[in-house]
């Protein structure tokens, strides 16, 4: 069931643009969890380590940057009213820079090939300024929400500014400019690209997308417009400490942005609670975890645990189990709608579309969250000291990754043979 009030679903883009990054991320979720199961507990000991480097970002910009950007194409006209100009052509290349982009930069990382990496920066810069001058362009003519607008077009600059800082560190190692504390700027990289734009984006579409999916109460109006712009306000604030070399400044910025996603976690898991159909589907079992992993990365960071601990609960936790939630609730929305829009545009009023279930079944979402949490059950058990777990952790990522893909994959086959 979903409350489909408010949404401009006419303006909807043709469902091949959403779908090739929704069917194509769950792949470079695998291959970070295959990194996990061969090199086991050194890719949790430092975040230097060449293959946490790649691990990191074929999660972060592989999974989870392949289905923000593709969530964009989809929610821009459904969500604000502002559907994105030239749609099939700005999608494709933004799919093929970000999908080779990141393959190439997790090679170059595993590798240790700072010529790949700059090659990767090659295809990813222009990949990132594509998608942010489209959702630029969109926004102007939106319809929707202020804020709303507002906060898309705030995560949009953080991708930039986390895209600008990347680039420097990049050119800083091949000794192009010079950068004092190196691993300060890679912080400041990882909060820009973490809450900057992915935490930005999180709390100004999952207030609309909680109460749509799950038919909960409305979030309060005053966290609708403020949290997203404390959230990006709080990062630009922890620059300007870094820049002027404030500790305290910068402390209390990281803080407070903690709180903030935390208050969006408490709220989202409150109103879930209250929702009007009281039936557990595996979405919630996805969004729990991820909030829960949220919370515990807030709590890691406020207690000073190693970054490896606050990056594994927030990556591999937050930033996998959200979005997956997301996925099983929007792929078949759209397989369903699509198909019911074909059928009648072609006038077979004699065939109805199958329900939404059918498209992605209970069963085989619930069986993937069962290995996803395992493997990061195992995960958890590895950063407290078990560190034979992580072997186990990297294979059942790998294996959940891989039934996640394949349950997409059958979604789409079944709207492809429904449509005839």
């Amino acid at each position: 069931m979903l409350n489909t009030a408010g949404l401009s679903l006419e303006q909807a883009p043709p469902i091949g643009v959403p779908l090739r990054f929704f069917l194509t991320a769950p792949w470079f979720a695998a291959a970070a969890g295959l990194l996990l199961a061969w090199g086991g507990a050194d890719l949790l000991v430092t975040r230097w380590a060449p293959a946490t480097l790649a691990a990191v970002h074929l999660l972060g910009l592989g999974f989870l940057g392949l289905v923000i950007a593709g969530a964009t194409f989809q929610l821009l006209p459904v969500l604000v009213g502002a559907p994105v100009p030239a749609v099939g052509l700005v999608s494709r290349l933004v799919y093929g820079l970000f999908c080779a982009g990141t393959a190439t930069l997790a090679a170059g990382f595993y590798v240790s090939s700072l010529p790949l990496q700059l090659a990767a920066l090659a295809l990813l810069g222009p990949g990132v300024a594509v998608l942010v001058v489209a959702t630029l362009l969109a926004l102007k003519r939106a319809k929707g929400s202020p804020d709303t607008v507002q906060a898309i077009g705030l995560s949009s600059l953080g991708l930039v500014i986390a895209a600008v800082l990347a680039a420097t560190i990049l050119f800083a190692f091949d000794a192009r400019v010079g950068l004092l504390s190196l691993p300060a700027w890679v912080d400041l990289h990882l909060s820009w690209a973490l809450v900057g734009w992915a935490g930005v984006l999180l709390v100004a579409v999952g207030v609309h997308l909680v109460p749509l999916f799950h038919v909960t109460p409305s979030y309060p109006r005053w966290f609708r417009h403020w949290a997203p712009v404390a959230l990006f306000t709080l990062v630009l604030l922890a620059t300007l400490a870094h820049a002027l070399d404030d500790i305290v400044l910068r402390a209390v910025a990281s803080g407070a942005a903690m709180l903030v996603l935390s208050a969006f976690a408490v709220l989202t898991l409150r109103f879930q609670s209250l929702r009007r159909r009281p039936v557990w589907d595996a979405t919630l079992s996805f969004w729990w975890t991820g909030l829960g992993a949220l919370l515990a990365a807030s709590g890691a960071w406020l207690f000073g645990l190693p970054a490896t601990v606050i990056g594994a609960l927030a990556l591999a936790g937050a930033a996998v189990a959200i979005p997956s939630g997301v996925l099983y609730k929007i792929v078949p929305f759209l397989a369903w709608f699509h198909l019911q829009g074909a059928l009648m545009a072609s006038g077979r009023l004699d065939k109805t579309a199958p329900h939404m279930k059918s498209f992605v079944p209970d069963a085989a979402a619930h069986a993937h969250f069962a290995v996803y949490a395992t493997g990061f059950g195992l995960l958890v058990a590895a950063l407290l000291g078990l560190e034979t777990a992580a072997h186990a952790a990297g294979l059942a990522y790998a294996v959940a990754s891989v039934m996640q893909g394949v349950t997409l994959l059958r979604g789409y086959r079944r709207y492809c043979a429904e449509l005839g």
